[in-house]
């Protein structure tokens, strides 16, 4: 193909998965270097989900694979996911990128293409200055629909300046960017529909599955914790993986859990993850004297596959109590990414229908927050045949190797980037 193609990702969250970040960027890489080009990935020093330094150098560079490095900015730390420090962590990872971009480029190469990677937004105005320095072409991926999300579940006020700030430089990107893509499984209802960006100018790329990679690691049972290994090995299991959040659906988990229980159903409740909710939760478990219950501190991302395919169902809410339409535009959640491949049947509390749980067929709805409903759904997976069960996880694997995984999804970003 001629000289080697540079391409440039500036992903505040993306890590290495031994550092527990999100590998999508890394995912993409591995495929990337495969087929002959070159990848930067610029993320930050402090994990967002250990609240620890990856490194405590300025700049840490690593190569996963021949011809791809990640450089790790030194950022503000922070101890909660929101307020103050998180917002300086998000201002630093942007001036540390613009700060070391030069001396990146002077030994790596220079950037054929700079795509900027929002969870927040002002990765996209590093990667837009990157991308005008060097003349090439500057993709914006959006994650998350900021500051829409925070309108429209009641968070801040479209007034808020903060929210101001951010819609302007949204505005910007969809206006400058040479391309669009987005995660959010009808992300285009908003960018088209609402933002007006045309058609031609967006691409969606869900999340991608390493389908070799999760494959490896689904019998690593000797990954997990001795006391999760035991925990599983045993009985009917439920699981829920990710942040002890009340919109995660923790208590409604626990609510059904009780219902069961009093029902002499013999049903165990796995948590692994963290979160503000976890003291709150045991307490809950304490007082109404359940069972068969587990919270484990979270383990490393390695690990989940084969946590994940050893349980009999995998339960994930998404919702707003107060304000149901906050996730009309769908949603793209890195663990359903996991659950969808992981063999096991999903329960899905989440509003809308035409979501890919739904329309894959790999799992059942439940409607979020009603812990009755949650209840009678999962008595009726636990009557079910085991055959009819993997009936369902089967569909989930058939689907997102067909659609998510990270050679067919790789086709589609080469596309959108070049």
């Amino acid at each position: 193909m001629g000289k080697r193609k540079t391409i440039w990702i500036i992903d505040h969250y993306s890590s290495e998965p031994q550092y527990g970040g999100i590998s999508r960027q890394y995912d993409f890489a591995k495929e990337l270097d495969k087929r002959g080009y070159n990848v930067i990935i610029f993320a930050s020093g402090f994990s967002h989900y250990t609240h620890t330094y990856i490194s405590d150098d300025e700049l840490y560079i690593t190569k996963p694979f021949k011809h791809v490095r990640y450089v790790y900015v030194k950022t503000h730390s922070y101890e909660e996911n929101n307020g103050k420090d998180r917002a300086i962590n998000m201002v630093s990872f942007m001036t540390q990128v613009l700060r070391y971009y030069k001396n990146v480029a002077k030994h790596y190469g220079k950037p054929d293409v700079v795509e900027g990677a929002s969870v927040h937004p002002l990765a996209w105005i590093a990667a837009y200055r990157i991308a005008r320095k060097y003349k090439t072409r500057f993709v914006a991926e959006v994650r998350d629909f900021w500051p829409q999300v925070w309108i429209d579940s009641g968070e801040k006020r479209a007034t808020d300046p903060m929210c101001l700030f951010f819609r302007a430089v949204e505005k910007f990107t969809y206006k400058h960017a040479d391309h669009i893509i987005y995660s959010p499984y009808h992300g285009d209802r908003y960018l088209c529909g609402e933002m007006h960006v045309p058609k031609d100018k967006v691409t969606m790329i869900g999340q991608v599955m390493d389908c070799e990679r999760f494959d490896r690691n689904r019998e690593r049972l000797d990954l997990l914790p001795n006391d999760v290994q035991e925990f599983i090995s045993t009985g009917f299991v439920c699981c829920f993986t990710g942040y002890y959040m009340h919109y995660n659906g923790v208590f409604t988990i626990l609510d059904a859990k009780k219902k069961l229980q009093d029902t002499n159903l013999p049903v165990k409740m796995i948590f692994v993850g963290n979160g503000e909710e976890e003291t709150e939760m045991r307490d809950y478990i304490k007082r109404n004297e359940l069972t068969d219950v587990m919270i484990s501190e979270r383990i490393d991302r390695e690990a989940v596959p084969a946590l994940i395919s050893h349980c009999d169902v995998c339960i994930s809410q998404i919702g707003h109590r107060n304000r149901p339409d906050v996730y009309r535009y769908g949603v793209s959640l890195l663990k359903m990414n996991e659950y969808m491949y992981s063999g096991s049947l999903i329960l899905f509390g989440f509003r809308y229908l035409d979501n890919e749980v739904s329309e894959s067929g790999a799992g059942i709805q439940y409607e979020p927050y009603n812990s009755d409903d949650l209840a009678e759904k999962i008595n009726q997976i636990y009557g079910m045949d085991k055959e009819k069960r993997a009936e369902y996880g089967q569909r989930g694997r058939n689907y997102y190797k067909r659609t998510h995984s990270v050679k067919a999804l790789s086709d589609v970003l080469l596309t959108a980037l070049f």
